[in-house]
């Protein structure tokens, strides 16, 4: 075979595809790890998680007694629209819940990112396969939690 032939053309784009969607989980987490840390510095400077809490006042003790299932939360971010608005306000906890967040996001944008690079191959199987995947995915984010059963 030459060298350009198209299974090494193959070759060459299959271990292209692997090395940027191996970065895209690499970044993905460097950028969390870097915000998270960013919101626990703030936490230190400012001897607080930004948020008004019930108890002594003293901070470690106001995020071990933090119980995401307790509703009302609280001042604490419970939703986007909340946590933009924290993290806008420069608040430790927010900043902190944000890079865990990107954190959570970067699998799924690695997941959307191998559709569209199959899309661009016309690898019609392992696209519908990525497809039915990301669906699933958004589904499981966007829709079960409004199912009753699964609210807190």
């Amino acid at each position: 075979m030459s060298e350009n032939s198209p299974a090494d053309k193959g070759q060459r784009n299959y271990a292209q595809l692997q090395n940027f969607l191996s970065k895209v989980l690499l970044y993905g987490v460097l950028l969390s790890t870097a915000i998270i840390i960013v919101g626990l510095i703030l936490m230190i400077v400012t001897n607080s998680t930004g948020y008004t809490c019930d108890s002594s006042g003293d901070l470690l003790s106001c995020l071990l007694h933090y119980n995401a299932a307790v509703v009302p939360h609280g001042d604490y971010p419970s939703n986007l629209s909340t946590l933009i608005s924290g993290v806008g306000q420069l608040k430790p906890f927010a900043v902190i819940q944000l890079g865990v967040t990107v954190l959570l996001a970067t699998p799924v944008f690695r997941v959307f990112a191998s559709l569209v690079l199959f899309a661009i191959e016309k690898d019609r199987a392992f696209v519908y396969v990525t497809l039915f995947v990301f669906l699933v995915l958004l589904f499981s984010f966007f829709v079960v939690p409004q199912i009753p059963l699964f609210k807190a």
